[in-house]
């Protein structure tokens, strides 16, 4: 199968991203077999990214029954996920008790893990 970078400029691709039950990532799409073990999401985005030369592309989340869509234009302008961070001991927030559910799921999809 021809790589993602050889594929007609008009062509969207059509990605899917996985967190397996052992906490790695993989990315299905890009050629016959998927790329596994990767990491982290950020990492399994950085690598489709980069092995599709930031063509279209419609891309699958799946993680742990959460289920995103997102489309990338050409250069893929959008940015997935925030860069991963890390809050001192003692901000408010550190431990997660006083953070929103929503902000608890983007620090567990990004990876952020509590000091």
């Amino acid at each position: 199968m021809a790589s993602c970078t050889e594929r007609p400029a008009s062509l969207t691709l059509h990605l899917q991203i996985f967190r397996d039950g052992c906490g790695s990532w993989s990315v299905h799409g890009l050629s016959l077999q998927p790329t596994t073990g990767l990491p982290s999401l950020s990492a399994s985005i950085d690598h489709a990214r980069r092995e599709c030369g930031e063509a279209p592309a419609t891309i699958e989340l799946v993680v742990d029954g959460f289920y995103a869509v997102v489309h990338q234009e050409d250069g893929w302008p959008r940015q997935l996920i925030a860069a991963e961070a890390s809050l001192p001991r003692g901000v408010p927030g550190n431990d997660g008790g006083d953070r929103s559910p929503f902000n608890r799921l983007c620090d567990w999809v990004t990876g952020w893990r509590h000091g």
